[in-house]
C-alpha cells in the first residue's frame, strides 16, 4: 500500500511486489515491471471495512502471509488499529498502537515530544474549532510563525488548503498578527487541531532527515538526508533530495528513536536554523517513504531488511554499512515544473543535475512504465485527470 519508491526498493532486492489500487483510478505504480500481482481496493477514507475485506481475501490466496508495507498515514492509521484483524493474515513491523498514534497526530506529537524532552520548537495547539476564541492565538507575537493542521489525512482536499492558502504545501507561514487573526475563522472550520510555531529560519534545504529501521530497541541500520528542493518551493513535497553522511543528525536521531522506545521504521525531520545552526525536530514519521528508494541504491535497503526480518525471523543478518553520500533522487517534471513557475529556471544548471541524479523516479529507464502511464493519465480529459488526482495514491510516497 505505497507509491513506486517503495516498489523499487523492494524490487532492488528481488522481492515479488502485489501493488493495492482504488476502484477509482489505476494508480501508474501498478506498471512497474516489479509488481507481480495488482489488488483492486478502495480507500481506507472511503470503506475501511471493505478494504480490510480485499486484504484478507488477498493474504488467503497465498501459501504463506505476505509482508505489509505502508507509505501514507491513512493506510498507515488503518493497519495499525485493525492490527488484531490483520495480524494472522499479514505481517508488518509497527510500533506500539499508542505510540503510532501520537506520533501521527501532531497535537500529541507535541505532548509526547514534552514528556520526552526531545528537541522540538516552542508549540502551542490550536483546538479544534476554537481558533477566534483562543487566548494565546490572540496574544501570540513571534512573527514569521508556522500553522500546519495536526492530522494531514486527506488535507490536500479541504477547503483552507486549496481557497485559503492557494496550493497544497503541508504547512503556512504567516507573517504577522493581522494574517493570523484573519485566517482563525478557516482555522476554526477546519476539522483538525493546528500547531502553531516560530518559523525555523532557513529554506527547504535547511531540512535533514533520519530514516532508520529499530528492532527491539536496537539500531538496525539508518542513513541521514537532505532536502534540496520541494514542490511547493516552500512546505512542499520534496523533488529533489540528497542522501548524506552527517553523523550529528545521525546521533540526534539515535537519541530521538531511544527516548520514544520506537520499534519499526521511522523517518525524522528536522530543520538547521541558518541563525545559529541548532537543529529542530519537526516531525516524526513511524512508516515508509521515497527516501527508501535512494536510501537503498546508496546501499541501505530499509524495506528489504524489514522483508528479510519478518519472513524470516532470527535468521542471521547480514554485516551494514553505511550509506554511500552523495545518491540524489529527483520527481523531474514535479520539479521542472516548480522551478519554471519559481522563474528560476537554469536549464542547463537543471539538465546537468538531471543527468548526474542517481535516481530519476517518474523518469526510470529501466522501469519505464509507470511514467508512461502517469503521462498518458496527464493526457486525459480534465475532469478524469482530476478524479484520479483526488483518489489515487501518491506517485512516490510522502517525503
Amino acid at each position: 500500500m505505497g507509491g513506486l519508491s517503495i516498489i523499487r526498493a523492494l524490487g532492488r532486492a528481488r522481492i515479488p511486489v502485489a501493488c493495492v489500487t482504488t476502484r477509482e483510478s489505476t494508480e501508474p505504480s501498478s506498471f512497474s515491471r516489479y509488481v507481480h500481482r495488482t489488488l483492486v481496493a478502495p480507500t481506507a477514507a472511503a470503506d475501511a471495512e471493505g478494504l480490510l475485506a480485499e486484504l484478507l481475501r488477498f493474504s488467503a490466496s497465498l501459501p504463506t502471509p505476505p509482508v505489509l508495507f505502508v507509505d501514507n498515514d491513512d493506510d498507515l492509521l488503518f493497519v495499525s488499529r485493525n492490527r488484531d484483524r490483520l495480524s494472522p493474515s499479514f505481517r508488518f513491523a509497527l510500533p506500539s498502537a499508542d505510540l503510532l498514534e501520537e506520533l501521527v497526530d501532531k497535537r500529541r506529537f507535541t505532548a509526547l515530544a514534552r514528556r520526552k524532552n526531545l528537541p522540538t520548537p516552542e508549540t502551542h495547539v490550536i483546538a479544534q474549532g476554537t481558533a477566534t476564541r483562543d487566548p494565546r492565538v490572540r496574544t501570540w507575537t513571534q512573527f514569521p510563525c508556522i500553522l500546519k493542521p495536526g492530522l494531514r489525512t486527506h488535507w490536500a482536499g479541504w477547503r483552507l488548503a486549496h481557497h485559503v492558502i492557494g496550493g497544497t504545501q503541508k504547512a503556512l507561514c504567516v507573517k504577522s498578527h493581522a494574517e493570523l487573526q484573519a485566517l482563525a475563522p478557516a482555522l476554526e472550520a477546519h476539522p483538525s487541531d493546528f500547531i502553531l510555531q516560530p518559523l525555523i529560519v532557513g529554506g527547504e534545504e535547511q531540512i535533514v532527515s533520519y530514516h532508520a529501521y529499530v528492532d527491539d530497541g536496537v539500531v538496525i541500520a539508518d542513513f541521514t538526508g537532505r532536502k534540496v528542493r520541494t514542490a511547493p518551493r516552500a512546505y512542499g513535497f520534496s523533488t529533489y533530495i540528497r542522501i548524506t553522511d552527517d553523523e550529528r543528525v545521525r546521533r540526534i536521531g539515535r537519541d530521538v528513536v531511544a527516548r520514544l522506545g520506537f520499534r519499526g521504521v521511522i523517518k525524522l525531520d528536522l530543520k538547521e536554523d541558518e541563525r545559529d545552526g541548532r537543529l529542530y525536530l519537526l516531525e516524526a514519521n513511524p512508516r515508509f517513504n521515497l527516501w527508501h528508494h535512494p536510501g537503498a541504491v546508496a546501499g541501505v535497503n530499509l524495506p528489504a531488511m524489514v522483508y528479510s526480518d519478518l519472513v524470516s525471523p532470527g535468521a542471521a543478518r547480514p554485516h551494514q554499512r553505511r550509506a554511500r553520500a552523495d545518491v540524489r533522487w529527483m520527481w523531474a517534471l514535479a520539479d521542472l515544473h516548480e522551478y519554471r513557475v519559481a522563474g528560476e529556471l537554469d536549464a542547463v544548471r537543471w539538465l546537468r543535475e538531471l543527468a548526474g541524479a542517481d535516481v530519476v523516479e517518474d523518469l526510470c529507464w529501466s522501469d519505464p512504465l509507470p511514467g508512461v502511464a502517469r503521462l498518458v493519465g496527464r493526457l486525459r480529459p480534465p475532469t478524469a485527470r482530476t478524479e484520479t488526482a483526488r483518489t489515487a495514491p501518491s506517485f512516490a510516497g510522502e517525503g
